[in-house]
């Protein structure tokens, strides 16, 4: 019996070359456009580019913090020190004016004062032996020793301008049983106060909003050139080797990662191809001589004895074997290179499983091997039907090979 004479057309002769490479200019996969807000900012967040912009933004506005608050109390410090310093300075005055000239030149200072409708001034002479008001503003005597104070004026003025307002106070005692005190109306620097507090807050939510957005803005960007990165190696594992990652011209770390990047594939890329020239010529030419002594070993075996003629059968069906793993290198170079991707076709998988049972069938029968094919998904598959056919015959050949007679064999798909 004569076996019939493989096709030596399967594979082209020559190696193909790949398609220049290109630049990927899709910065995000189709699956990414896909995504919900929510997904897209959890991504975000994920990210060590942003957590890294996060954590400065954390500490710039920890810093900021500290820097304005300080600003604050240096500020309101000194407001207050002033103020001690006037009512220091004032006291003083009025002292050396009861040292030198006596009791009564110091009543007159202190009407003269307020006859000047200084509204923030404050002051009580008293006199303890008589429990008598000499002079001054307030209409009550606070229970207050010597020293420093912060007096409430509500209850002890009927002036309407100092009505709900607070006093700085300073009290002494003066020869002759009097009671002196000097003291400011503390409104106005409460007033100052709130207005430096409230720049400040203002200025920490300008602080925070401009740092927020530059943040964002920075983030955002690193993040495209790392997806960017991360999408062209993601495409090429997947097949694409003819994609490089762009470059913008500006010689920053990422353009350097980007050159370094595409010359590696570039080296890859080389090794690939001559490790595949190299496979191509190995088949190309040991596939030549089999084909010589295919045709020499039909020609004797058409004029040889029976006995002879077996032996001649299974060198045959050896050289064919030979011949069908060299076009299956041809092919399967072609495929890699993208010559190939032009021959593929949409194949349903159990129709392709069905044919590959039904070959084996009488081969297994001869082992009493009991063959199921459960049908489980039917989906179909983008491939050349030809190659896909060969690998699902190889499976079968060595599980049929290798499992023992009255076995069974199971596929699923």
């Amino acid at each position: 019996m004569l076996l019939k004479k493989p096709n030596l057309d399967e594979a082209n002769t020559a190696p193909t070359s790949a398609p220049a490479p290109v630049l990927n200019k899709n910065k995000h996969r189709d699956h990414d456009k896909r995504l919900s807000f929510k997904q897209q900012l959890r991504k975000i967040a994920h990210n060590s580019t942003f957590r890294m912009v996060f954590l400065y933004f954390v500490l710039f506005i920890l810093s900021s913090l500290i820097l304005l608050s300080f600003i604050y109390w240096s500020t309101v410090g000194y407001i207050y020190k002033q103020l001690d310093h006037h009512i220091e300075y004032d006291m003083q005055r009025l002292q050396y004016i009861y040292d030198t000239e006596g009791k009564q030149h110091l009543i007159d200072a202190i009407k003269s004062s307020l006859k000047q409708k200084n509204y923030e001034s404050i002051y009580l002479l008293y006199d303890k032996k008589n429990k008598q008001i000499l002079a001054g503003n307030l209409n009550k005597i606070p229970d207050i020793t010597s020293g420093w104070h912060i007096i409430d004026l509500s209850k002890l003025t009927d002036t309407p301008q100092q009505q709900n307002h607070s006093a700085r106070t300073l009290v002494m005692s003066l020869p002759g049983n009097l009671i002196f005190m000097n003291g400011l109306d503390i409104e106005s620097a409460h007033q100052q106060e709130h207005i430096i507090f409230n720049s400040l807050i203002a200025g920490i939510a300008i602080v925070l909003l401009l740092g927020a957005i530059g943040g964002f803005i920075i983030s955002i960007s690193t993040i495209k050139k790392v997806n960017l990165i991360n999408d062209t190696i993601y495409d090429i594992s997947r097949g694409n080797f003819s994609l490089r990652i762009p470059t913008r011209g500006t010689d920053d770390d990422y353009d350097l990662l980007a050159k370094n990047i595409n010359e590696m594939l570039d080296q890859i890329y080389k090794l690939m191809q001559g490790m595949q020239n190299i496979s191509n010529n190995i088949a190309h030419d040991l596939r030549t001589p089999l084909t010589r002594l295919r045709g020499r070993l039909e020609t004797i075996q058409q004029d040889c004895s029976n006995e002879t003629a077996e032996g001649i059968h299974e060198a045959l069906t050896e050289t064919d074997n030979l011949l069908s793993t060299f076009n299956a290198m041809l092919r399967i170079n072609k495929v890699e290179s993208g010559a190939q991707k032009g021959h593929f076709t949409c194949i349903a998988i159990d129709n392709l499983l069905q044919d590959v049972v039904e070959f084996y069938e009488p081969l297994a029968e001869d082992k009493d091997i009991s063959i199921t094919f459960d049908k489980k998904n039917n989906f179909n598959v983008n491939a050349d039907r030809d190659m896909l056919f060969q690998v699902f015959t190889n499976l079968f050949d060595n599980a049929i090979k290798y499992t023992p007679q009255h076995g069974s064999i199971t596929i699923s798909s």
